[in-house]
Protein backbone atom coordinates (compact mmCIF):
# COMPACT_ATOMS: atom_id res chain seq x y z
CA UNK A 1 0.00 0.00 0.00
CA UNK A 2 1.51 3.45 -1.36
CA UNK A 3 1.33 6.84 0.57
CA UNK A 4 -1.81 9.10 -0.45
CA UNK A 5 -0.99 12.39 -2.08
CA UNK A 6 -0.57 15.24 0.38
CA UNK A 7 -3.39 16.96 -0.80
CA UNK A 8 -5.38 14.67 0.58
CA UNK A 9 -5.45 16.51 4.01
CA UNK A 10 -7.15 19.34 2.09
CA UNK A 11 -10.51 17.02 3.11
CA UNK A 12 -10.30 16.70 7.32
CA UNK A 13 -9.26 20.40 7.51
CA UNK A 14 -12.30 21.35 5.56
CA UNK A 15 -14.35 19.07 8.25
CA UNK A 16 -12.44 20.67 10.72
CA UNK A 17 -12.85 24.27 9.95
CA UNK A 18 -16.66 23.55 8.86
CA UNK A 19 -16.64 22.01 12.58
CA UNK A 20 -15.38 25.49 14.46
CA UNK A 21 -17.25 27.80 11.94
CA UNK A 22 -20.62 26.13 13.37
CA UNK A 23 -19.53 26.71 17.16
CA UNK A 24 -18.85 29.93 15.79
CA UNK A 25 -21.84 30.95 14.03
CA UNK A 26 -24.20 28.88 15.87
CA UNK A 27 -26.89 31.36 17.26
CA UNK A 28 -25.85 33.74 15.71
CA UNK A 29 -26.49 33.46 12.09
CA UNK A 30 -28.26 30.52 10.81
CA UNK A 31 -27.25 30.34 7.20
CA UNK A 32 -23.91 30.08 8.44
CA UNK A 33 -23.86 27.96 10.67
CA UNK A 34 -25.78 25.84 8.37
CA UNK A 35 -23.49 26.24 5.47
CA UNK A 36 -20.19 25.49 8.04
CA UNK A 37 -22.32 21.90 8.70
CA UNK A 38 -22.64 21.13 5.48
CA UNK A 39 -18.54 22.05 4.66
CA UNK A 40 -18.19 19.54 7.96
CA UNK A 41 -20.32 16.93 6.48
CA UNK A 42 -18.25 16.87 2.89
CA UNK A 43 -15.15 17.02 4.40
CA UNK A 44 -16.00 14.39 6.73
CA UNK A 45 -17.26 12.11 3.74
CA UNK A 46 -14.75 13.11 1.31
CA UNK A 47 -12.31 12.30 4.17
CA UNK A 48 -13.70 8.81 4.27
CA UNK A 49 -13.69 8.33 0.64
CA UNK A 50 -9.88 9.52 0.23
CA UNK A 51 -8.73 7.10 2.59
CA UNK A 52 -10.35 3.71 1.04
CA UNK A 53 -9.93 4.67 -2.28
CA UNK A 54 -9.93 3.20 -4.75
CA UNK A 55 -11.69 0.04 -2.75
CA UNK A 56 -15.44 0.84 -2.33
CA UNK A 57 -16.25 -1.86 0.67
CA UNK A 58 -12.89 -2.91 1.52
CA UNK A 59 -12.78 -6.97 1.82
CA UNK A 60 -11.60 -8.51 5.24
CA UNK A 61 -9.85 -11.21 4.68
CA UNK A 62 -8.20 -10.89 1.43
CA UNK A 63 -7.80 -8.08 -0.26
CA UNK A 64 -8.34 -9.38 -3.68
CA UNK A 65 -12.09 -9.78 -3.04
CA UNK A 66 -12.13 -5.96 -2.17
CA UNK A 67 -14.78 -4.09 -4.81
CA UNK A 68 -13.13 -1.00 -6.38
CA UNK A 69 -14.02 1.91 -8.24
CA UNK A 70 -13.10 -0.01 -11.04
CA UNK A 71 -14.44 -3.14 -11.47
CA UNK A 72 -18.05 -2.09 -9.84
CA UNK A 73 -18.62 0.36 -12.24
CA UNK A 74 -20.86 0.06 -14.92
CA UNK A 75 -19.95 -0.05 -18.91
CA UNK A 76 -19.38 3.20 -20.40
CA UNK A 77 -22.47 2.71 -22.74
CA UNK A 78 -24.84 2.11 -19.25
CA UNK A 79 -22.77 5.35 -17.97
CA UNK A 80 -23.61 7.48 -21.09
CA UNK A 81 -27.07 6.47 -21.39
CA UNK A 82 -27.58 7.29 -17.46
CA UNK A 83 -26.38 10.66 -17.87
CA UNK A 84 -28.11 11.34 -20.91
CA UNK A 85 -31.25 10.36 -19.21
CA UNK A 86 -30.29 11.96 -16.02
CA UNK A 87 -29.68 15.69 -16.74
CA UNK A 88 -33.16 16.35 -18.47
CA UNK A 89 -35.01 14.41 -15.73
CA UNK A 90 -33.23 16.83 -13.23
CA UNK A 91 -34.94 19.66 -14.92
CA UNK A 92 -38.09 18.48 -14.55
CA UNK A 93 -37.57 17.76 -10.95
CA UNK A 94 -36.38 21.14 -10.65
CA UNK A 95 -39.38 22.56 -12.65
CA UNK A 96 -41.59 20.24 -10.70
CA UNK A 97 -40.42 21.86 -7.49
CA UNK A 98 -40.42 25.66 -8.35
CA UNK A 99 -44.35 25.09 -9.73
CA UNK A 100 -45.07 23.25 -6.46
CA UNK A 101 -43.35 26.19 -3.92
CA UNK A 102 -45.43 29.22 -6.11
CA UNK A 103 -48.47 27.18 -6.24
Amino acid sequence: MGLAPPWGWIFPILAVIGIAGVRIFFGRSELRAFLCSCLAIAGMLASAAFGIFPNVPPAAQDPRFSLTVYNASAATYGLTVGLVWWIPAFILVIGYFVLTYRV
